[in-house]
C-alpha cells in the first residue's frame, strides 16, 4: 500500500495488532489517506468502503470490524443513518466520526450516538492526523467508555 503521507518519523503502533477497523468514507483520496496511516500504525484488519451502504452489506455478509472510523456527509446512504442501521441490526463495534461536517450536523450526530447508546470514541475533523487517530483507537483498545 503507498503511504500517502510525507510524514517521516517512526508510527507509534496499536498495542493489539488484531485491531479490526473499517473506513467509511466516499473521499477516494481521504479514504487512502487513513487506510495507509492505519496499515503503517499495524491494524490487523482492515476493511473500507465509499458509503454507508456499501458497508452496511459488508457486515451483513459477515465482514465486521471492531472500530468504524466513518465519515457522515456521503451519498446513498450517509454516516447517521448507516450507523443506526448498524445498530439497530445489532452490529456494536466502536466508531470514530472523521468528517469535515459542520457543528450543527456534528452535534446531530453526537445526539443520535447518545440515543442509541453507541460507543462513540472521538471526533476527528479532516485533514485527519496521525497523531489523533492513534490517540482515538487507543480508547478502544484500552476499553476507556467514551
Amino acid at each position: 500500500m503507498n503511504v500517502l503521507n510525507s510524514e517521516t518519523r517512526a508510527v507509534r503502533p496499536l498495542s493489539n495488532s488484531e485491531l479490526s477497523v473499517l473506513v467509511v468514507d466516499d473521499d477516494d483520496l481521504q479514504r487512502r489517506f487513513v487506510a495507509a496511516m492505519l496499515d503503517r500504525a499495524g491494524v490487523g484488519q482492515l476493511y473500507w468502503a465509499n458509503n454507508g451502504r456499501t458497508a452496511l452489506e459488508m457486515f451483513r455478509r459477515g465482514t465486521g470490524a471492531d472500530v468504524i472510523v466513518c465519515d457522515l456527509l456521503m451519498p446513498e446512504m450517509d454516516g447517521e443513518t448507516f450507523l443506526t442501521l448498524l445498530h439497530d441490526e445489532g452490529h456494536t463495534p466502536s466508531v470514530v466520526i472523521a468528517s469535515g461536517a459542520d457543528p450543527d450536523t456534528r452535534q446531530q450526530m453526537e445526539q443520535t450516538a447518545a440515543r442509541l447508546g453507541m460507543r462513540v470514541l472521538g471526533f476527528l475533523s479532516k485533514p485527519i492526523s496521525l497523531d489523533a487517530l492513534l490517540a482515538i483507537l487507543s480508547k478502544h483498545e484500552a476499553g476507556d467508555p467514551s
